[in-house]
């Protein structure tokens, strides 16, 4: 066990192929059909392995693609979490700091009684 290595798919299938094909040449002229049932073994065979492949392809790329929009929601979530916290800051000052309620009013126009204000035309 020590000295043996391991087979790739490949060398597995190529030994299968090999076997057929010695079994076949010993199988006479008067057995075509038997030499017809065998190639058409092989070509399911070959064609089901490559079938595997493709769908294990298809099923990396699934991944893949589900990983990159993983990252994309993870720096989105990033993103809308740093908004929350800037509305959370503003809606305590807005209920804590009297200047800053102050500074808002203003920008609307709005001042303390008793102020004059005064409008410049350009």
């Amino acid at each position: 066990m020590l000295g043996r290595k391991k087979k790739t798919g490949a060398q597995v299938v190529q030994e299968i192929t090999d076997s057929i094909a010695i079994k076949a040449s010993r199988i006479g002229k008067h057995s075509l059909s038997l030499k017809f049932i065998c190639i058409a073994c092989i070509v399911i065979l070959s064609a089901s392995i490559i079938s595997g492949l493709l769908g294990l392809n298809s099923r990396i790329n699934d991944i893949s693609k589900r990983e990159q929009n993983i990252e994309e929601l993870r720096s989105e979530l990033q993103s809308l979490e740093a908004q929350h916290k800037n509305k959370l800051e503003t809606k305590v000052s807005l209920k804590n700091d009297p200047l800053t309620i102050e500074a808002i009013a203003r920008s609307y126009g709005l001042s303390k009684k008793g102020e004059t204000v005064f409008y410049f035309l350009d």
